[in-house]
């Protein structure tokens, strides 16, 4: 066997140049592909990170801005109670409890009395009138009475049961129109208390006994608006 000559030792070099050298061409074309690939992984995650934060901080805007309306909205509500006339009466009361004007207060009611007295028709008035309610300022109107009255009835005005519904707005254009339900339940409220008019005068005439009626009256009042 005869040694190669210099021309055969020179191809074999080269192709084994060539072999290291494609092989460096793949490892740094394999490593390159993974550090791309990693890049691009990583530049997803960022885009998805950057997403997820973005969602979050406009879900947390619209929370904020949902509480603020919720802390600044009117909230409007009807209650039937015992009437400051006196006992046997029963008195409406529509209160504005927010933060912020009830415009377009408007009341419905699905229990109207069929033929309509006085006192019912001054309700339906006042139902059918919108109106502004400024913050913690309220309506009260009387709503029944119950006693012998002199035509021989023993009941005026609106019955014992039924539902009212009251619509209204806020200032801000982006509330939107709010509308509750409270119903009238005079014979399952319980026993509600209602004021003494105090011991009769008996002992006394005159103009003493006017003077300690005037008090009464003048204690009661007093106390009425004081719970009202």
């Amino acid at each position: 066997m005869t040694d190669p000559n210099w021309a055969e030792q020179v191809a074999a070099w080269s192709s084994l140049a060539m072999a290291v050298f494609s092989a460096a061409v793949a490892v740094f074309a394999y490593v390159a592909w993974r550090t791309a690939k990693a890049t691009l992984e990583a530049s997803r995650m960022s885009s998805e990170a950057g997403r997820a934060s973005a969602e979050a901080a406009r879900a947390a805007n619209e929370q904020a801005r949902f509480d603020s309306m919720a802390q600044t909205r009117p909230y409007v509500w009807v209650e039937v109670v015992p009437g400051l006339a006196g006992p046997g009466t029963y008195d409406l009361r529509v209160k504005n409890t927010g933060r912020s004007a009830a415009r377009g207060v408007r009341l419905e009611f699905d229990n109207w009395p069929d033929p309509a007295d006085d006192v019912t028709k001054a309700v339906r008035g006042l139902f059918e009138t919108p109106r502004t309610l400024p913050p913690e300022c309220s309506i009260r109107t009387m709503w029944r009475l119950e006693g012998d009255f002199t035509d021989g009835t023993t009941e005026a005005g609106l019955p014992k049961s039924g539902s009212i519904s009251v619509s209204y707005r806020g200032d801000d254009p982006a509330e939107p129109d709010y509308l509750d339900a409270f119903g009238v339940m005079i014979d399952r409220a319980g026993l509600w208390p209602v004021g003494e008019s105090g011991p009769r005068p008996d002992g006394l005439s005159g103009d003493a006994r006017k003077f300690y009626v005037l008090g009464q009256t003048l204690a009661w009042r007093f106390h009425g608006a004081v719970v009202a």
